[in-house]
């Protein structure tokens, strides 16, 4: 085999890897599947995972990176936007420049976008380190933007109150096709219905919480 054909075939074996582990973390857990399932559930030998990825938690990086390239993406330039502006941003400008990124990827890839955020609603409360590779950095450049937004607030009070919106949010959005009136399989317009009320409520709360 040329290393050209051997390269294609490790490619496309990463990938398969990445989809299927997308796909079992998000219907079993991240702590439920073990890499023997998601080498069994692609079709491949038992050291694949080892071999390609070389742990768990780096296939898992991989599966975050795979979408979340460019929600992280999309965000820090929102960020950026938000920074330039000398003027600090409104809180819904403020949730929107996290949320919208969302919403671009269910719209784009609603399937695979839903698994990756019902992984993404899994770890962020716990903090995973995994999710360092979707962009802690952005996290930092955004709450910069919330403590503009409010400057009154304590500190500590905002980032935990800033910390229970997005989680919140998180967590609604990974059950979109449970919640959404149109069922398991949303039309692009119920989901941005779905979407835009979700982030009503987070923008209520969140001037809630940070302005008493």
């Amino acid at each position: 085999m040329s290393t050209a054909s051997g390269n294609r075939q490790g490619t496309a074996t990463r990938a398969k890897l990445v989809k299927v582990a997308e796909r079992l973390f998000a219907a079993q857990g991240v702590d439920a599947v073990s890499v023997r399932a998601v080498n069994a559930a692609a079709g491949l030998g038992p050291a694949s995972v080892h071999y390609h990825f070389g742990s768990k938690d780096d296939l898992l990086s991989a599966v975050l990176v795979d979408l979340g390239g460019p929600v992280r993406d999309r965000i820090a330039a929102n960020v950026a936007t938000l920074a330039a502006d000398p003027e600090p941003a409104g809180t819904d400008a403020l949730v929107r420049a996290l949320t919208d990124p969302y919403l671009e990827l269910l719209l784009q890839h609603r399937i695979r976008g839903l698994r990756w955020v019902k992984i993404i609603a899994q770890l962020s409360p716990e903090g995973h380190p995994a999710l360092r590779s979707t962009g802690e950095d952005v996290e930092a450049a955004l709450l910069r933007e919330v403590r503009r937004t409010y400057p009154d607030t304590d500190p500590d009070r905002l980032e935990l109150r800033w910390a229970i919106s997005v989680t919140g949010f998180l967590q609604a959005l990974s059950r979109a096709d449970e919640w959404n009136r149109e069922g398991r399989n949303p039309s692009p317009d119920g989901l941005t219905s779905f979407y835009e009320d979700l982030v009503d409520f987070v923008v209520g709360g969140l001037d809630r919480l940070l302005h008493t």
